[in-house]
């Protein structure tokens, strides 16, 4: 009951706080947000009304200062918490990445209570993974390898020391606050929360369109971000004029109601955005000769060897990441250039150190539009993403450079989340 009379004074004054309106046609500015709809965002700035279509706009910023400083300043513009290594946090099927307070699972149907008190439930097809404990570097490597291999069943990821996870392929049957019942070779098990990293919830295709699923459903309209550094993925997002909460329709079905207090952000650039991935690069370069390079004897030659190093685009949804689209691996140093399309404004995504093992070289990246440096970082650690939000010029040369510290480098995996423009 304390945190409801808390939180009451808190959307009060957020459902009358100024947001940062963005759109495709002029800078960022002040307003009242009165309502969204299908029909775009209904706006009052001073004494006039007006309503921004949804596909003009590109961001609401909320003016929740006070409150994220009272959450402990979990929301991130551009970045998300709960991409991080962290107990608790769930991935779905459709991009969204969440903390939890509770979770249940009975009759193929997850339910689940956030951190901030809102309660929604899903198929559990919907659910990827739940990590249940904040893991060491050794055991958090071990997991992200897990999550993002193939798998025939459910899995249960068990801690057999601090060195050492353990995987158990079954069919999980429930979920309650202390154990998980599974489906062991036809052997019941109630395996205690306490012994284990996490669980991975199989689906033997993506979840496609249904007959009890509209198409528009399926489609990413915006992302939505709260103060709990939870990342909504949705097909919809609607305010009633004179309410100060938001409902969230999610690409997988599900529908999640949050104060407007609660929310950082929604991004509506989606509509308007194009990944890196799918451009064709103006040239690609790996850094390595197709000989030395590739750690072949010096003379010698294969055919395709420049293809193994430097940047590729990945399918980290395929992978098992969630993901809004195709991003860009590089294996070593190197570099790709594109040319940006007209229209297009900014550069977002993240990046992070992704080696195969614990043994890892720092590197250095860097992104340049034409000849000038927009953004730079030097990744030396794992299990962390740096947040790309930078402006460019459109009809521009973009480059995206990977360099590596040492002349014998060893992990020097890239990984460019969701890299993409735009407008």
């Amino acid at each position: 009951m304390g945190f409801y009379v808390w939180l009451l004074p808190l959307t009060l004054w957020a459902a009358f706080a100024q947001t940062e309106v963005a759109t495709t046609e002029q800078a960022p500015y002040p307003a009242q947000v009165l309502s969204i709809s299908a029909d775009g965002v209904e706006l009052k700035v001073g004494s006039k009304l007006s309503t921004i279509p949804l596909d003009k706009l590109r961001r609401l910023r909320f003016a929740n200062n006070a409150a994220e400083e009272r959450l402990g300043g979990t929301a991130q513009a551009g970045g998300i918490a709960s991409s991080s290594n962290s107990a608790q946090r769930v991935s779905l099927r459709d991009g969204s990445l969440f903390g939890y307070r509770s979770f249940t699972l009975a009759a193929e149907s997850a339910r689940f209570e956030l951190e901030a008190g809102a309660r929604f439930s899903l198929p559990a097809s919907e659910v990827q993974h739940v990590q249940l404990q904040e893991l060491n570097p050794a055991q958090w490597t071990q997991w992200q390898a897990i999550v993002q291999s193939r798998a025939s069943g459910d899995t249960l990821v068990l801690i057999r020391s601090a060195e050492a996870l353990e995987t158990l392929e079954g069919i999980v049957s429930a979920v309650d606050a202390e154990h998980v019942s599974f489906d062991f070779g036809g052997q019941n098990i109630n395996a205690p929360l306490t012994k284990l990293a996490g669980l991975r919830l199989f689906a033997p295709a993506p979840v496609a369109t249904g007959r009890n699923r509209d198409d528009s459903s399926t489609k990413l309209s915006a992302i939505a971000q709260d103060l709990s550094g939870n990342r909504w993925m949705t097909a919809a997002a609607t305010q009633s004029r004179g309410s100060d909460e938001v409902e969230l329709l999610l690409r997988c079905g599900a529908k999640l109601t949050l104060p407007v207090g609660q929310l950082a952000e929604i991004d509506f650039s989606a509509g308007s955005t194009q990944f890196l991935a799918n451009l064709e690069p103006l040239s690609r370069d790996s850094g390595r000769s197709p000989s030395a390079g590739a750690g072949l004897p010096i003379g010698l030659t294969v055919a395709g060897a420049e293809g193994l190093f430097g940047a590729r685009a990945r399918n980290q949804s395929h992978a098992g990441q969630p993901a809004l689209g195709p991003g860009l691996e590089f294996l070593g140093s190197g570099s790709i250039s594109y040319r940006t399309p007209p229209e297009f404004t900014r550069l977002r995504g993240e990046v992070e150190l992704r080696p195969s093992g614990n043994r890892f070289t720092p590197v250095h990246v860097v992104v340049r539009l034409e000849n000038e440096v927009i953004w730079q970082e030097r990744l030396s650690e794992t299990g962390r993403r740096w947040p790309v939000d930078v402006p460019i010029a459109p009809d521009g040369r973009l480059h995206i450079e990977v360099t590596t510290e040492a002349e014998t480098p060893v992990g020097d995996v890239v990984l460019w989340h969701d890299l993409r423009l735009v407008k």
